[in-house]
C-alpha cells in the first residue's frame, strides 16, 4: 500500500522542525506557555491561512480531518 502526503504535510516539510524549536528556546516564546505548542499553534495559523478558515469550527473541523479523527456532530 502506498502512504501519500497531504498537500498540507508537504508544505509542513518545507519548515524545519528543529529550526522553529531553536528559534523558540532562544526567544524563550514558550515561558509561560499553558497547554499549546508553538509549533501547535504554528501548524493551527498555517492551516487557517492556507485554507482561508472563517470560524474555529471550520479549522477544527480540518484540522481533525488532516488526522483522520472523527468530526464530532
Amino acid at each position: 500500500m502506498k502512504a501519500s502526503c497531504s498537500m498540507f504535510s508537504q508544505i509542513l516539510k518545507l519548515i524545519p522542525r528543529t529550526d522553529f524549536e531553536r528559534h523558540v528556546k532562544e526567544t524563550k516564546a514558550e515561558h509561560r506557555s499553558k497547554g499549546l505548542s508553538s509549533w501547535s499553534q504554528f501548524v493551527a495559523m498555517l492551516f487557517c491561512q492556507l485554507g482561508r478558515a472563517h470560524s474555529l469550527r471550520e479549522i477544527e473541523g480540518g484540522l481533525k480531518s488532516c488526522e483522520g479523527m472523527p468530526t464530532p456532530q
